[in-house]
């Protein structure tokens, strides 16, 4: 028979019950034009198996249905705001318990393509639903807990130049909150402001050439991360 003498029992027990480090969570998040997709993009590759990207509304097979449902289907545009903040936070529920979390806890780094942030700024702010504020952040506590993102970085660009880069893409890569009027997209960007208030966040001007912004978002990646790309 094995036996373990006293300090070799102990090892076997703080090999049993040592906890693989958590991963951190990173939000990327902007106005439309902003860039964070492209930056995404490049970050991810510059990165490799680090971490894992995501998007939201979508990162696992049934939220990216409801992606479709809530920015392509044909009458997505009728929706009112809390239609839509049902729908993304359905999505964000599958995105957490079936990608976001399982990563983390196997101390994977993630960065999603923006997060709750959005619906905080685009239906409380964009679409003039104040009476959905206090009910978003119980909303937050239920579904995120304690898996609330770490920080939340936001590309900061002008309405009127991030319009007009939207401009330039093609029709399948914008959808029914691209097209409406600047005015939504100034509140949608207050909404942002009050948010970042509120949460760990860093705030980028994402209105230089992209190679700088990139330069700018990968030392902050970086020390969030603690690790060098």
């Amino acid at each position: 028979m094995l036996k373990l003498s006293h300090s070799s029992n102990n090892k076997l027990i703080d090999m049993q019950t040592e906890e693989v480090k958590r991963g951190k969570f990173i939000v990327l998040e902007g106005g439309e034009g902003a860039g964070k997709s492209s930056q995404l993009r490049d970050i991810k590759e510059l990165y490799g198996d680090k971490i894992i990207t995501t998007r939201e509304p979508g990162g696992t097979p049934y939220a990216e249905e409801i992606r479709h449902v809530i920015l392509k289907s044909e009458n997505a545009s009728q929706a009112d705001a809390k239609t839509h903040f049902a729908l993304f936070w359905a999505a964000r529920a599958d995105h957490m318990k079936n990608k976001i979390i399982p990563a983390l806890e196997s101390g994977i780094n993630v960065i999603s393509d923006r997060f709750d942030s959005s619906t905080f700024a685009y239906q409380i702010y964009g679409q003039e639903a104040k009476e959905l504020e206090e009910f978003f952040w119980q909303m937050r506590d239920f579904y995120l807990g304690d898996n609330k993102p770490d920080v939340y970085i936001y590309l900061d660009v002008s309405t009127e130049e991030g319009l007009k880069r939207k401009s330039f893409q093609s029709e399948d890569e914008n959808n029914h909150f691209d097209q409406r009027k600047v005015e939504f997209h100034n509140r949608m960007r207050n909404g942002f402001m009050e948010f970042l208030n509120k949460v760990p966040s860093t705030i980028i001007d994402a209105n230089p050439p992209k190679a700088e912004v990139k330069a700018v978002l990968i030392e902050a990646i970086d020390k969030i991360f603690d690790f060098k790309a």
